[in-house]
């Protein structure tokens, strides 16, 4: 039988989080625990799949120049590794990445390519960059590439719609999706599981019901949701 590979996508916030601990020599944080899993493709857990799309990995290549003063070369690069790192993960080839809202199987490295240019195109260079979308990409993203887990440390940005929240806790929530529901978790939750060889997926949260018990519903209508899924 086929170990269970942990199918892992990671917020924006994340990847800055890891390279704000790299540039302190800080190498344990749990955020940079989470990156060096998908990059290496495994964890205590077990092997692990990063899954992601192009519009994260376009918007991280533009958070680099704004915010950590990368050139646009060396941004393009550095999150070049994200393809990298999902295109040669556990599950092989052919790799599985997400286009805006939908969710497209490429089957070579040039075809990926061509749906990126399209994205950089001036004409729809606002609706990839809109920070205000920016969560709800990254959350289908995350759906469409049948992820187990999401790491944010922004919890209540997808605090939402039909997402699930529990009693007394901040620092998970779950979010429905094709087969499992999507566990939303921030970092150190994530990490502090994987690190003891347990994947805290939705089958994890149902086995531990007195642990995770359903608080209220989330609200709706919130800014960059509930418009444009697909």
């Amino acid at each position: 039988m086929n170990e269970r590979v942990i199918r892992i996508s990671l917020d924006i916030n994340v990847l800055c989080a890891d390279l704000l601990s790299t540039r302190a020599g800080l190498r344990t944080s749990a955020a940079s625990f989470l990156v060096n899993a998908v990059r290496d493709g495994e964890c205590p857990a077990g092997p692990v799949q990063l899954i992601t799309s192009v519009p994260v990995i376009e918007n991280w290549a533009s958070v680099l120049q704004r915010h950590f003063a990368y050139t646009k070369e060396a941004a393009e690069e550095t999150a070049g590794f994200l393809y990298d790192y999902a295109t040669e993960g556990a599950l092989g080839l052919p790799p599985n990445l997400v286009v805006g809202s939908g969710h497209v199987p490429f089957a070579d490295e040039e075809a990926v390519r061509a749906a990126m240019a399209e994205h950089a195109r001036p004409g729809n260079a606002n609706r990839l960059f809109d920070e205000i979308a920016d969560d709800r990409y990254v959350l289908l993203g995350a759906i469409a590439g049948e992820a187990d887990l999401l790491a944010t440390s922004d919890i209540d940005d997808f605090f939402r719609g039909p997402a699930t929240a529990f009693e007394g806790r901040t620092d998970v929530i779950l979010y429905p999706a094709h087969k499992a529901p999507l566990v939303v978790g921030k970092p150190a939750f994530i990490a502090h599981w994987l690190r003891r060889g347990v994947v805290p997926d939705a089958i994890f949260i149902a086995e531990n019901a007195g642990d995770f018990v359903p608080a209220g519903p989330a609200p709706t209508h919130l800014p960059g949701f509930g418009a444009g899924r697909g």
